[in-house]
Order: structure tokens, then C-alpha cells, then sequence
């Protein structure tokens, strides 16, 4: 299988991506069953999903790619993790930039009405360790301080606003691009993060990242592996022995906790080194930005240090799951 094309998360917003002090300015998606910063655990009924653009809204994660006013393109600060995500229960959640927010949301074909603010979601009960290499991504209290930040965040909470339309847009070499226009015609440009399919691939570990530079593939090969669960864990294998973990899914965020062995198998020593260090990584707990790229079966988990020139990463690369 080819090596897959790490797309970092920056790429769908101006500095950003890098998909982590704890993403706070996310909340979680609702994602049926999933630990997702305090949604419930408990699997809402699933509605059915609506035709066209609205359908694919309906599924995954999207981020906040391009934010267009009065036909003005706006500038993406460095700090905004912008998102949304649908849940079963007829609500958004995501966050406009830092300031998480939660909606009544009704989804048709062709449009999205996003209406009453809700309560907060609870904030997740299991939170990344800090950075050691830079600031991290912003949050909710960061905004009162930064003026750019703060108009952003007003811009798009003001296009974001009743009843909305919605487009694709497929351009060669590039993902599909998922726009939302209010009727004044401003528009907000998404990309998805996150499919619903996810949770169905076997992820292989592929070799590790800095800034743009790709590692050596890992010796592993198929035998290196994250199977990702929506109750809010993760299985796998490291090359030689299995791994578990739980996952904490924030936005466009995700981070490990209580990554351990569960088996006690030798194999070569490449392997057992890749093995431990792949492992003393996801015990650090890192906040990674993540992109599951739709189409393309390939992932990247990017620590997000809020300069994103020197991230360390992962590629990962996907097949159904057996």
C-alpha cells in the first residue's frame, strides 16, 4: 500500500492544524457511544439522513477551512480551530474559532438552520497533558485578549446564524469542499475531518512525522495498527504486542490516556524499539490535531503546538476493519 499524502490539519486553516493545554475551546461532537468531551455515552436513535450536501454534513466532523463576508475573504487567525458536527438529537456543537458553542439544528438537502443556543456540553473528563514546545491551541478565554481573534469569532458566529444554504464544490487534487451560505451570501467553506466511517478502519501506523519531513516507515508494517471504538477506546497492536488506550475525540482534536501493553510478546529489536517508542508517545498524552482524509484512506495526527512549523506527528494509513 502507498505511503499516504499527510495532509496536516493547517491546511484547512490558516495556521492551523494541527485536527492539543486541553482543546478547550472545543467541545465534542455527538457522536453516537463516543468519549467526546461529555456528550452522552448513552447512543442517541439515529435519524435519517437527509439527501445531498446535508447528508454528508450529517456525518463526521468538519472544520473551518475559509470564511468569506460581503464577498471579502477573511483572515484565519493562527489560533482558530473552527468545526461542527451534527448529532442525532436534532443539535451542533464545534466551536467558531476558540468559544465553543451548542444549537438546535435541523438539516435538510439543502440547508442547514442552526437556532437556540443550548447549555455548554460538559468539558471532557480526561484532558491532554500541556505542551512543552509551544502554547498550545487557544482557548474561550484567550479571545477577550486577542482583537483579531475576536472579530473572527464574531464574523462567523453572525454567518452561522437561521437558515442556511448548502453547496459542494470537487476540484481536482483537493478535498470536497462543503460551503454554507446565509442569505446575505456570506459564506463559510468546511472540510471534513472526520467521516462517519471512521470508527470501521483498521488504522495502520505507517512511520512518524516533523513539521513536512516523513521518518522512516516503521518495520512493522501491517502489524502496527489503532483500532478506534465509539465507546470512547482504542485497541491495536505495536508491532509486536497489543495496546489499549482511551481516546478523547474534541473537534478536530483527539488525545490518549492510559495507552498500555496487554500482552508481553519479544519480537526483533527494530520492532520492540519502534514498539516502545510509539508507545512512550501516546502515553505522553499528546493533543493532536487529526485528519481522517475522506477518499483517500490515509490519516495524520499532529501535536498541536499552535505554530504548526514544528509539530510532531504520525501517518497513518486505513483498510476496513476485519
Amino acid at each position: 500500500m502507498p505511503t499516504p499524502r499527510r495532509v496536516p490539519l493547517r491546511f484547512l486553516a490558516a495556521g492551523m492544524t494541527a485536527l492539543l493545554a486541553l482543546a478547550a475551546c472545543d467541545s465534542a461532537p455527538a457522536t453516537p457511544g463516543a468519549r467526546n468531551g461529555g456528550a452522552s455515552t448513552s447512543p442517541s436513535p439515529a435519524r435519517p439522513r437527509p439527501a445531498g450536501a446535508g447528508g454528508l454534513l450529517s456525518g463526521g466532523v468538519w472544520a473551518i477551512r475559509k470564511v468569506e463576508v460581503a464577498g471579502r475573504q477573511e483572515n484565519l487567525p493562527p489560533e482558530a480551530r473552527g468545526w461542527i458536527a451534527l448529532g442525532n438529537d436534532g443539535t451542533a456543537s464545534g466551536s467558531y474559532g476558540c468559544t465553543p458553542f451548542h444549537r438546535k439544528a435541523e438539516v435538510t438537502a439543502g440547508h442547514l438552520t442552526l437556532g437556540q443556543e443550548l447549555a455548554p456540553l460538559p468539558a471532557p473528563s480526561l484532558s491532554p497533558a500541556p505542551p512543552t514546545d509551544g502554547p498550545g491551541p487557544c482557548r474561550p478565554e484567550d479571545v477577550a485578549g486577542a482583537p483579531a481573534l475576536a472579530d473572527f469569532e464574531k464574523k462567523v458566529q453572525a454567518a452561522f446564524d437561521g437558515e442556511l444554504s448548502l453547496g459542494t464544490k470537487q476540484t481536482s487534487g483537493y478535498p470536497l469542499e462543503l460551503h454554507v451560505r446565509n442569505r446575505q451570501g456570506d459564506d463559510i467553506q468546511l472540510a471534513q475531518a472526520r467521516g462517519d466511517d471512521f470508527f470501521g478502519i483498521r488504522w495502520q501506523l505507517v512511520g512518524t512525522t516533523f513539521a513536512d519531513e516523513h521518518g522512516p516507515a516503521f518495520t512493522a508494517g501491517d502489524r502496527m495498527y489503532l483500532d478506534f471504538h465509539d465507546d470512547g477506546s482504542m485497541s491495536g497492536k505495536l508491532g509486536c504486542n497489543d495496546v489499549t488506550a482511551k481516546v478523547t475525540f474534541a473537534g478536530t482534536h483527539l488525545y490518549f490516556n492510559d495507552a498500555a501493553l496487554t500482552t508481553q510478546r519479544s519480537c526483533s529489536a527494530e520492532i520492540m524499539k519502534e514498539e516502545a517508542s510509539v508507545l512512550a508517545t501516546l502515553k505522553k498524552s499528546l493533543n493532536y490535531s487529526y485528519w481522517a482524509e475522506p477518499g483517500t484512506l490515509s490519516m495524520s495526527l499532529d501535536e498541536d503546538l499552535a505554530f504548526p512549523a514544528r509539530e510532531h506527528g504520525f501517518m497513518l494509513t486505513g483498510k476496513p476493519r476485519p
